[in-house]
C-alpha cells in the first residue's frame, strides 16, 4: 500500500497568537508520526512568515494563497445552492485543482479553515478550537456583519462532513454532537500543548534580563498576553486593579498582543482608572520571548469570555508560573489555578490578592506541573487515536485510489 499523502494546512497568521502555536504543535507531531509510520506530509500556508518559521524547526512549507476563483466559489458556497452546479459541471476550485496535482489524499486543516467549503474530491480533517459564537454571542466579533451566520455555515457543515474532527475539549464533542448532530466516532480530543518556544525553552538569567530590559520592565509583575479583543476581557482586569489599589494594593501588569480593534477603548480606560503607572503595554512579542515573560511574571492572568480550554495557562505552568483563571473554566484548570468569576472585577481582586498568601504561588506551580502531566498523557492518548483514523483513511483511500 503506497504512503498517505497529508497535506498540512497552517493558514493562522503569527499575529494570532494560540491560534498559529497550537497548529505549529500539531505540525511537529505530524512530522514524526509520517517519518515513523512511513507516510508523508505536504505543509502549505498563505503566509511566507510562517514558511521562515517552519525552516527554524527543519520543515519545509509551500505558499498556497487564495486566487480570484478561489473567493468566487466560496461566495457562491456561502450563497447556496452551488452544490447542484458542482454537481453536474463537476467544477473544481483553483485550490482543490492545485492539491490534486500535488498527489495529496487528504487535507488536515489545522484551524477551523473556511478552506474546506471549497473542497469537492478530497475528504478533509478540520480542527474546531471552540464553539464561542454560540457561547457568547453578545460579544461583536463573533456576531456582527454576518460572523455568526458565517460561522454556523463553516461550523455545520465542517463537523458533519470531515473524516475527522479534532477537538481540544471533551466538552466540545458533546457541544458539536448536539448543535450540528456530529458523529461522536469521528472526534479526537487531543487537549493544547505549551508552544515549543515556551515548552522547550531553557531559563537562563542573562536572557530573561535582556528580554526585560528591552521591554523595560522588572519582575513580578502580573502577564496578559492576549489579543485586543473584546471577549478578552481587559477591562475586568483594569477595574480589579483599580478596585487593589483603592484598598492600598499597587500590582503592575504587563500586557502583549496584537490590536484587533479594541486597544483604544482599553487605553481610554486605563487614563480613566488613572493606572498609566501601573500597566506596561508591550504590544506583539516575538514567540521566542515569550518563556522569559512568562518565567518573570508574578501570575499569570486570563479573564477571557472565551474557552472552554486556552494555551497560556499550559505555558505558563510549563514555567511554573501560578494562574488566575475564569471558574467557568475549572475543568481545564482543576485545582492548578486561583478562580474567579469574570463578570466581577472584585472576585478578581479578591484572586490577585490570595496570589500574596504564604505558600501559594508554591502550591499553584506545583499544582501547575502535576496538571500539565495529566494533559501530556492525553495528548498522547489523542495522538494515537487520531493515527488510528490516519491509517483507517489510507487504507480506505487505496480501495477508490485515483
Amino acid at each position: 500500500m503506497r504512503p498517505l499523502r497529508l497535506a498540512v494546512m497552517l493558514e493562522q497568521a503569527l499575529e494570532v497568537g494560540g491560534g498559529f502555536q497550537q497548529p505549529l504543535n500539531d505540525l511537529l507531531w505530524l512530522r514524526d508520526w509520517a517519518a515513523k509510520s512511513g507516510n508523508e506530509i505536504v505543509v502549505y500556508s498563505p503566509h511566507p512568515k510562517t514558511l521562515e518559521i517552519l525552516k527554524e524547526f527543519g520543515v519545509a512549507g509551500s505558499l498556497l494563497k487564495f486566487g480570484v476563483l478561489d473567493y468566487l466559489f466560496l461566495f457562491l458556497k456561502y450563497c447556496g445552492p452551488f452544490d447542484l452546479v458542482q454537481i453536474v459541471l463537476k467544477w473544481k476550485s483553483p485550490f482543490e485543482r492545485a492539491l490534486i496535482r500535488g498527489g495529496i489524499d487528504v487535507v488536515h486543516f489545522t484551524s477551523t479553515s473556511k478552506r474546506h467549503l471549497l473542497l469537492y474530491e478530497l475528504p478533509f480533517i478540520i480542527t474546531i478550537f471552540d464553539g464561542c459564537h454560540r457561547d457568547a454571542p453578545e460579544f461583536p466579533e463573533v456576531r456582527t456583519f454576518g460572523e455568526f451566520e458565517r460561522r454556523e455555515i463553516l461550523f455545520g457543515l465542517a463537523s458533519t462532513k470531515a473524516a475527522v474532527v479534532i477537538v481540544n475539549a471533551p466538552e466540545l464533542i458533546d457541544d458539536l454532537s448536539r448543535r450540528y448532530a456530529m458523529e461522536r466516532g469521528r472526534a479526537v480530543c487531543i487537549p493544547f500543548s505549551p508552544s515549543a518556544y515556551v515548552g522547550q525553552s531553557a531559563p537562563a538569567a542573562a536572557d530573561d534580563a535582556a528580554v526585560l530590559a528591552k521591554y523595560r520592565l522588572e519582575s513580578g509583575y502580573l502577564f496578559y498576553p492576549a489579543q485586543f479583543w473584546p471577549h478578552k476581557n481587559h477591562m475586568t482586569l483594569l477595574a480589579a486593579l483599580a478596585q487593589l489599589r483603592e484598598r492600598g494594593v499597587t500590582e503592575r501588569l504587563v500586557l502583549c498582543g496584537s490590536d484587533r480593534g479594541g486597544r483604544d477603548k482599553i487605553d481610554a480606560a486605563i487614563r480613566s482608572y488613572g493606572l498609566s503607572d501601573q500597566i506596561s503595554i508591550i504590544g506583539f512579542v516575538e514567540s521566542a520571548e515569550l518563556g522569559a515573560l512568562y518565567r518573570s511574571a508574578a501570575a499569570l492572568v486570563m479573564p477571557s469570555y472565551f474557552g472552554p480550554t486556552n494555551l497560556p495557562p499550559l505555558e505558563a505552568w510549563a514555567v511554573g508560573t501560578p494562574v488566575i483563571y475564569p471558574e467557568a473554566f475549572k475543568a481545564q484548570a482543576g485545582d492548578a489555578a486561583l478562580l474567579f468569576d469574570y463578570d466581577d472585577p472584585r472576585s478578581l481582586a479578591d484572586a490577585i490578592v490570595s496570589l500574596r498568601a504564604e505558600g501559594m504561588r508554591e502550591r499553584l506551580s506545583e499544582a501547575g506541573h502535576v496538571r500539565l502531566a495529566q494533559f501530556a498523557e492525553e495528548t498522547k492518548a489523542g495522538h494515537r487515536e487520531f493515527a488510528r483514523h490516519l491509517e483507517r483513511l489510507k487504507h480506505r483511500l487505496a480501495l477508490t485510489a485515483r
